[in-house]
Formats: structure tokens, sequence, C-alpha cells
């Protein structure tokens, strides 16, 4: 059984996204206007809701959200990979309906995430290689353990895990204490990993697998002004990264004092 506070975080986060605040907007616009209460407020309500909408579906607001939080992370070198004991790949989402095949069941950022670790994994692979991430409906690194297997690579997964804190706290009993460990994710998800990662006492090595904001520069100019749900996907999630980092710097400030 899941944390319940697991589910009242990712409840309030989803509340507090783009996509759910230009809802709620435009649900009291059209209450204003059935009740027929003041025009010049929901005028302003609406006003508010496609700006919100303008700025999240088109990619100056996302690069500048995700650019803010993947500055500063490299690819760590090879001498700093060979030091390391452990590969440890955080997953994304992870689908577990009975109705789908195995190669279905990832989220795009989980499947960059395995395959760079895979990769490295070649390279070393003398090293063990964890699997960290859960799935509300089921299990979730179990899955990516069967896929690992028919690249012939073994793999350690750890399914309880439904959030980043809890993750550290299934790796503390996987991983010697100081033992340092490759840790595999996306760039925008690293300040918040090592802000708990460290907190909770693991020594990771952080190693983004991809770059997000690469994604909000547009090759066609007519792209920059054009909403697109591609931006609104990627607002949303370096929102709920930075609500996050938020969240977890005032509870770790509560639990010094």
């Amino acid at each position: 059984m899941a944390d319940f506070s697991v589910y009242i975080k990712k409840t309030l986060l989803s509340i507090l996204s783009p996509v759910a605040l230009i809802f709620l907007f435009l649900l009291i616009v059209t209450l204003y206007v059935v009740l027929g209460k003041r025009r010049g407020r929901h005028r302003f309500l609406f006003f508010v809701a496609v700006f919100l909408y303008f700025i999240s579906t088109t990619p100056f607001m996302p690069y500048f959200l995700l650019n803010n939080l993947e500055k500063g992370f490299k690819i760590p070198q090879e001498e700093e990979i060979a030091k390391a004991r452990y590969l440890v790949v955080l997953t994304g989402r992870i689908y577990s309906s009975p109705q789908l095949n195995l190669e279905e069941r990832f989220s795009r950022e989980t499947i960059i995430r395995f395959l760079v670790a895979l990769e490295v994994k070649r390279r070393f692979p003398e090293k063990k290689l964890i699997i960290v991430g859960g799935s509300l409906e089921g299990k979730g690194s179990s899955y990516l353990s069967e896929l690992a297997k028919r690249f012939n690579i073994d793999s350690i997964p750890l399914d309880t895990p439904l959030d980043t804190f809890s993750s550290a706290k299934a790796l503390k009993d996987s991983i010697p204490q100081g033992e340092s460990f490759v840790l595999f994710t996306s760039a925008y998800h690293l300040p918040r990993t090592l802000l708990i990662f460290k907190k909770e006492g693991l020594n990771p090595i952080p190693y983004p697998t991809n770059f997000n904001h690469l994604l909000c520069k547009p090759a066609n100019l007519l792209f920059y002004i054009l909403p697109q749900d591609l931006y609104l996907n990627l607002t949303s999630l370096a929102v709920q990264e930075h609500l996050g980092i938020a969240y977890y710097k005032i509870k770790y400030w509560f639990k010094r004092k």
C-alpha cells in the first residue's frame, strides 16, 4: 500500500499544473457567464486563462524554466564513472495496464534514461545496475528489468518507491553507506534529486541523460508563436520540478529546526 502522503503530493502538483490552472480559470469564467455575474471580472479571468495557455504552449516559458533547472550539468568523465560500483536508473512514468505489451509501458523519459544506462553498463559490465521506481497501478521497475534481460543484462529492480524521496530511502537499504553510484535521470530532474539524495546521506554521481530545454528551440520561426502540446507538457514538467524543489527545501528546513 503506497504512502498516502504520496497521493496527496501528486494531487496537489497536478492541481497547480498549467493545464489544471487554465481549466480552473476557464471554468470560473463559464460559471460567471452562466450565472450572469460581473462581466469585468470574468473578462479578466478569461484573459488570465488565455495568457497562461499561450505562455505554456509556446517555447519561451518552458525554455526559461527548464534551462534554469538543467544548466551546469554535464556527463561525468569515464574516470569518475569507473570509481563507482553501482549504476542507478530513476524511472519516469511506467504504465501497468495488463493490455499493454512490454515495450509500450514506458514514458519517453523512462526509456531514454534506461538506454543511456545500458550503454554505460556495456562499457562497465562489472558494475551492478539498479532500477528504481514503482507505479501507482502496480509494479514498475520490474518491467524495465525484464526489458534489460532481452539485452542480456541483469539488473536489480526496486518497485516500491513512488517518488524521489522514497527512492532515496530504498537506495539507502541497497547501497552501502558512503558508496558512490552513477545516477541516471533527466537533467531537469537532477536538482530536486540531488537535494533529496544528499540530505538523505547518499553519494550520487549525476549523469544527465537528456536536456529538455533543447526541445524548446524550434527550427521554424512559425513554431515560436503557434501553440503546441509539446511545450505544454514541458512547461508542466518544469513547474512540477520547481514546486517539488520548493517543497523539499521547506521540508528539510523544518526538519533541521
